[in-house]
């Protein structure tokens, strides 16, 4: 494409000023951008007052919506489980403890599906052990994931996103979003290996570092990844000699999400002294009898939300959707979660056949919905006893979340809450805009299948706003 194809938001906001006569034919000229020539956008504004449409474009086609799809899951997690809901993870006991302080059975961590458990929570356990008076597990580290199904990733996702944090192993046993991060800098001298610190610290992730420092001012050429179905991180190519440290990283999901909670508890419980015979955890249910020790309870929905919609947040969205499954069905799976979700959308007014759910996320491209349908499910979230924990969980213009670095210094800074969406030739915006005049606008913008940069696209998206922001007058 190049620069005779780019096209930046200072370019377009001269465009809409120039010519505000006419709302629907500044923004069909602002669809006509090189970039998207052979694509398709598929959009909708429609006033939030009175219902009437200011502009539509192939509105009730179906299109791949990214992660729009999580405003879905957002809406039908608050609606069927409320914004107080809240996550509990519970570590357990069996047999008892002798006078020696050795535990004669096994402790159990089990859990719901709480998907922003962190490494501190698994210290509070470790600590309840040796409050519990044991100095030593003389059974096997078990952990109970039946609340999910066990399947750990959503249907066609891209096997190339596999490595990366954002495509994250799913289990109902979840700790620091089931994602380690790896950071590299230079070893003392040119031609030593890079340093590389892990995050959480902990010999779960193995790391293969093939790496080499070079000389001071040359480029860097490090790539980090890991390797297919394995937790082994891979660090390639060279760093600078005078690089800041730690100035290279990479976030990278580990397999096994239960082994790697489990793993944090055992080095947690051995830095508190406490001796355990097995290294390898095991999968296992809490049987009766046990003894409780610990509780972890989550902070509520709504508190969960804007970690969800802000930086758009897959684990998240995929643990609510199994959660849906399992509160409603019983079943904590994508399919029950699904079934959840279709009730919740037809009552919200939702054509379904204009919808296809694949997942909770957006990562597969199997799910489709029309800008008609999106905009329908926002009208009736507005309206909704939940609007406000919905509204306020969607990033700001100009200000947080995923569209902190869109829309600054615009009239439309912070006057735009919205939900982003990305794939490959996949860009996405879907929300609320208050106008200059004070109007409240709903809109849905997807476009699929451009041909350009996705940040040509998300200025038009950004131009569009602006124009509306300014109204038909």
């Amino acid at each position: 494409m190049g620069k005779r194809l780019s096209l930046s938001l200072i370019a377009l906001w001269w465009l809409v000023t120039v010519a505000v006569a006419d709302l629907r034919t500044d923004i069909d000229q602002l669809l006509q951008h090189p970039a998207l020539a052979h694509s398709i956008t598929g959009m909708l504004v429609v006033s939030l007052r009175d219902g009437r449409t200011l502009y539509e474009r192939h509105a009730d086609l179906m299109l791949i919506p990214a992660s729009n799809q999580k405003l879905l899951t957002a809406a039908a997690a608050l609606h069927r489980l409320g914004a107080d809901f809240r996550y509990t993870t519970r570590l357990w006991a069996t047999g008892e403890v002798d006078s020696q302080g050795v535990l004669r059975g096994n402790l159990i961590l089990q859990g719901e599906g709480d998907p922003i458990l962190s490494l501190k929570e698994i210290e509070a356990m470790a600590e309840a052990v040796a409050q519990a008076g044991i100095r030593q597990v003389d059974g096997y580290l078990l952990y109970d994931e039946s609340a999910f199904d066990g399947i750990r990733r959503g249907w066609d996702w891209a096997w190339d996103d596999e490595p990366y944090y954002y495509s994250p192993c799913l289990s109902a046993v979840c700790v620091e979003r089931n994602v380690m991060t790896v950071f590299v800098s230079p070893g003392e001298r040119v031609g030593d290996p890079p340093r590389v610190r892990l995050s959480p610290p902990t010999d779960y992730l193995l790391v293969r570092n093939e790496a080499t420092t070079a000389p001071a001012g040359t480029r860097s050429t490090l790539f980090i990844t890991r390797e297919h179905a394995r937790n082994i991180a891979v660090v390639r190519g060279q760093i600078p000699l005078d690089a800041p440290a730690d100035s290279a990283r990479q976030a990278l999901s580990v397999e096994e999400p239960p082994q790697f909670a489990m793993r944090l508890l055992r080095e947690a419980l051995q830095r508190r002294g406490v001796i355990t015979r097995y290294r390898t955890a095991l999968p296992d249910r809490v049987p009766q009898g046990a003894r409780l020790l610990y509780t972890h309870t989550s902070p509520p929905l709504r508190d969960i939300l804007p970690l969800l919609n802000k930086p758009s947040d897959n684990l998240i969205a995929e643990c609510l959707m199994r959660t849906l499954g399992r509160v409603v069905h019983g079943e904590g799976s994508a399919a029950a979660g699904e079934r959840v979700m279709l009730d919740f959308l037809r009552q919200a007014g939702l054509n379904l056949d204009a919808l296809n759910i694949v997942d909770g996320s957006g990562l597969s491209r199997r799910n489709q919905i029309s800008a008609c349908n999106l905009v329908a499910l926002l009208r009736y979230m507005a309206s909704h006893p939940q609007s406000k924990a919905f509204i306020d969980s969607l990033p700001i213009a100009g200000v947080d979340g995923t569209l902190r670095n869109r829309m600054v210094n615009t009239p439309v800074q912070g006057k735009v809450r919205a939900k982003t969406g990305s794939l490959g030739r996949v860009s996405t915006l879907a929300g609320y805009l208050t106008t200059q005049s004070g109007e409240e606008l709903v809109f849905a913008i997807l476009m699929n299948n451009y041909n350009g940069s996705a940040t040509t696209a998300r200025s038009v998206q950004d131009a569009i706003l602006l124009r509306l922001w300014q109204g038909s007058e």
